[in-house]
């Protein structure tokens, strides 16, 4: 007979898996409650053992001195020590004590630890924008850190600064100041901004969300970046053609960044209008008209100049350029730097005139110091690039050296030269439809692998088929546009190339040569016939299973459920535990190995969603019955780590249950759903905030958008 009734075992063994896995969030101990402010005053006292003043932590926290104190005697009540010498606070206790305390309380605020990275970008935006001196003992209050840390922050800033002839400038009893031409500054700051601002949550900010965490996008008050978004919609952006939203930001920020500094005093040095910019004059005056209606700002003819001369850098309309004699020689070398890159990968970039121009104003800018970067500044979009065009990058990395050798670039400069390359390079690639046969020893496995590698290195090949050597007699070789075999084919009637199935890093080139030897003989993109065995096309087993997916996706849309977790706990053990709670009771046997495999997963890595509010768990195990789709809107967020290793705040887990042994269609149904949810920034709002009918409609038409291609014989 069990000791426990059934339905406390599983809250019972949950303990038990508590004690050996790592506790995601703060749990409070022998019944101590700390408010979040308290906590938030622990931080500040940890981060400064030298000790802070109680004006300090006012002007941090915005509560008065009266509270100070109040939360002080608090705080000592649950045997806090806090001491004062000579107006400065600080905690006492032994070294043991105060690493339990600083474990403790960071882990509840880890959405507050800042990258060292990303704290020097901070640190300097700060100084940039400022028209006061800033102290050392406030960016540590506001950035949760030491002040000794601050100090070697700054000077990893102040080498970065310098640069772009930027003079960082201590002054004891004073605090920092910055000293550069009014222009360097504002390209610098905005270059910062942008290349730390994400996207999508720069445009979720502006139009809906009321706060953010985000301290690149808070140092410029919203109402202002909100009144200079309407602005330029209604007197610029129906003007002139942006070919990205990171444009369209940069000049949100540019604009905001100049009314914001001009409202402080500050005045440009001149600014000489570019030969082609009276139009953008024009708008820049019709916004300031526009701006004029919302608030007072006097702007002069260099801050005109200025703005114009960004409006013709953004326009893509403006697809030619006119060079002065300095400008035409770094032409002349992009174009040779081009060339050689061209070269080395078997594929001309110099084809498309809109790229060629593209790149040789983005090069002449770097060279020139007018797009300035600080070093290894993480932009977003260029994440994992250099990973993905590997070979790309090394060849932009050895020419660039070769055409610029005065002109030392970092790797994030490097990178976003590549997004200019690997954007033409996909987006022609893209253009072709080629279809592909693997010809190996048995068909199966390698051959597979080889498959597999082809199409996700070369987008351009659509359809690949693999055969034995032995089954050749029964495929027409015209179905396909390219040939790969593992063995030597001697006397074979076809033109193909030798790999392994592996593909080796040489060997990708050589595939690159041989496709660019394809589009010369066939510039022409044809359409690739429809491959079909015709001594055995399978018809009736096709039709069968496709039916069988069909059913299983009917029944897994059906079952697609929203529901609400009330008073849920912040602690993710005590949330799973909910979660499996409320599933369907026929769902899943028992809990409590389900319970272990999520959490197995968890530990594992990350589950929540880059840049969103949402978090997902999934697991397969031979305790549950059938595949199923679940989401749980939850009443209290919790803190999680995300898959790039930032903190977000959850407000909605996506639970995704399995049985063991899958079939492969409800494999392939299974990981559709999870590719789509991080297919775009909509699917992200979608699954983030869409209802439940929403979501079923969308994974739907996502299913019969894929059984269509089926159907036709496109997958």
């Amino acid at each position: 007979m069990n000791k426990y009734p059934q339905e406390g075992r599983f809250e019972i063994c949950l303990l038990f898996l508590r004690s050996s896995i790592i506790n995601l969030n703060v749990s409070e101990d022998d019944g101590m409650f700390l408010t979040q402010r308290q906590k938030h005053i622990l931080q500040i006292l940890l981060g400064n053992p030298s000790g802070v003043s109680i004006k300090q932590i006012e002007e941090s926290l915005k509560i008065s001195r009266r509270t100070v104190y109040r939360e002080f005697g608090d705080l000592k009540k649950n045997d806090f020590k806090i001491e004062n010498q000579k107006g400065k606070y600080f905690l006492s206790g032994d070294s043991k004590q105060l690493q339990e305390i600083k474990q403790s309380v960071q882990q509840s605020h880890s959405q507050n630890v800042i990258s060292v990275a990303k704290r020097e970008k901070i640190i300097a935006a700060k100084l940039l924008l400022s028209t006061e001196p800033c102290k050392i003992i406030q960016f540590a209050l506001d950035l949760n850190v030491s002040e000794a840390t601050i100090q070697s922050d700054l000077n990893t800033v102040e080498r970065s600064l310098k640069r772009y002839h930027i003079d960082l400038i201590r002054k004891k009893g004073v605090g920092l100041l910055i000293q550069a031409p009014e222009k360097i500054r504002r390209q610098v700051l905005v270059d910062i901004m942008l290349n730390q601002i994400n996207e999508y949550n720069f445009f979720k900010y502006l139009h809906n969300e009321t706060t953010s965490k985000d301290m690149f996008l808070t140092m410029i008050d919203k109402a202002l970046l909100v009144e200079v978004a309407d602005c330029l919609k209604k007197s610029v952006f129906g003007k002139i053609k942006l070919d990205s939203d990171q444009k369209l930001i940069e000049l949100i920020l540019t604009f905001a960044v100049t009314i914001k500094r001009t409202l402080a005093g500050c005045k440009l040095d001149f600014i000489h209008p570019s030969a082609d910019s009276l139009k953008y004059q024009g708008y820049v005056y019709r916004f300031m008209a526009l701006f004029a209606q919302k608030r007072q700002v006097e702007v002069d003819q260099n801050d005109v100049s200025y703005l114009a001369n960004k409006l013709l850098s953004c326009d893509y309309h403006n697809t030619y350029l006119t060079y002065n004699e300095h400008e035409l020689a770094i032409s002349v070398k992009v174009k040779e730097f081009v060339q050689q890159v061209s070269e080395e990968m078997h594929w001309d970039f110099q084809k498309d005139p809109s790229f060629m121009t593209k790149v040789t104003k983005h090069v002449i800018g770097l060279v020139q110091h007018k797009v300035a970067l600080l070093p290894d500044t993480p932009i977003e979009i260029l994440a994992g690039l250099s990973q993905k065009f590997p070979d790309l990058y090394l060849a932009i990395q050895k020419y660039w050296h070769l055409a610029f050798p005065e002109n030392y670039l970092t790797a994030s400069e490097l990178q976003l030269i590549l997004l200019y390359f690997a954007n033409e390079y996909t987006s022609r690639n893209q253009q072709r439809n080629l279809s592909a046969l693997v010809i190996c020893e048995n068909g199966i496995g390698t051959s597979a692998i080889l498959g597999a590698k082809l199409k996700r290195e070369f987008s351009e090949i659509k359809e690949v088929k693999t055969s034995r050597v032995s089954a050749l007699n029964q495929i027409d070789l015209s179905n396909y546009n390219l040939i790969f075999s593992t063995l030597r084919l001697k006397g074979f009637s076809r033109d193909y190339l030798l790999v392994s199935p592996l593909l080796l890093d040489d060997e990708l080139i050589k595939i690159r040569a041989y496709l660019k030897d394809y589009e010369q003989k066939y510039p022409q993109p044809v359409p690739a016939k429809q491959v079909v065995e015709e001594k055995h096309p399978h018809s009736v087993e096709q039709l069968a299973k496709l039916s069988i997916s069909t059913l299983f996706c009917s029944e897994l849309v059906n079952g697609i459920k929203i529901q609400q977790l009330e008073y849920n706990s912040q602690d993710l053990i005590a949330v799973i535990q909910e979660c499996l709670a409320h599933s369907d009771s026929t769902l899943i046997r028992k809990q409590m190995p389900v319970a272990k495999n999520l959490l197995k997963r968890v530990r594992m890595a990350p589950v929540g969603i880059p840049n969103s509010h949402i978090a997902l768990l999934h697991t397969r195990s031979p305790e549950i019955t059938r595949c199923s789709f679940t989401m749980f809107d939850l009443d209290n967020e919790i803190s999680l780590q995300s898959m790039d290793h930032d903190t977000i705040q959850v407000k909605r887990v996506l639970l995704m249950l399995a049985p063991d042994n899958l079939t492969a269609p409800e494999q392939r149904v299974m990981s559709t759903i999870s590719s789509m949810i991080i297919m775009s920034s909509q699917n992200l709002d979608l699954f983030t905030n869409g209802s439940q009918k929403e979501i079923k409609e969308a994974i739907a038409a996502l299913f019969l958008q894929d059984l269509k291609d089926r159907l036709l014989g496109n997958q």
